[in-house]
């Protein structure tokens, strides 16, 4: 009886030496793809950061250019005021026909987007 609990026994820590070993690996896999998902996650923040930083750019750089535009068109512009700005372009849009919509660019002007 005692030669049948020692062949038991052997088998069973041969197998909880064997769920132990798997028991490992599936927490190294757990612990790759926890890490994994931490770094995909901040080059996804990473990303859309990017992607925001390039958009504020580039509406600075409309703005920049829109402004520099209007004050081009606008005898002694620095000597106005926003408000006064303001009240020239209402003044020059409300005499199209339409207001905005009223405005039909030439073919070389019209955008491509």
């Amino acid at each position: 009886m005692s030669n049948y609990n020692e062949k038991e026994l052997i088998c069973t820590e041969a197998e909880y030496e064997k769920v132990l070993a798997e028991r490992t690996k599936l927490q190294e896999e757990l612990d790759r793809l926890t890490k994994k998902k931490i770094q995909d996650k901040h080059k996804l923040d990473t990303l859309k950061n990017r992607y925001n930083e390039q958009k504020r750019r580039s509406r600075n750089h409309r703005l920049i250019e829109r402004g520099a535009i209007l004050e081009s068109l606008i005898p002694d512009a620095e000597s106005y005021t926003n408000e006064q700005i303001k009240h020239i372009i209402r003044i020059a849009f409300g005499n199209l026909p339409g207001g905005l919509q009223g405005i039909h660019f030439p073919e070389n002007l019209r955008d491509n987007s």
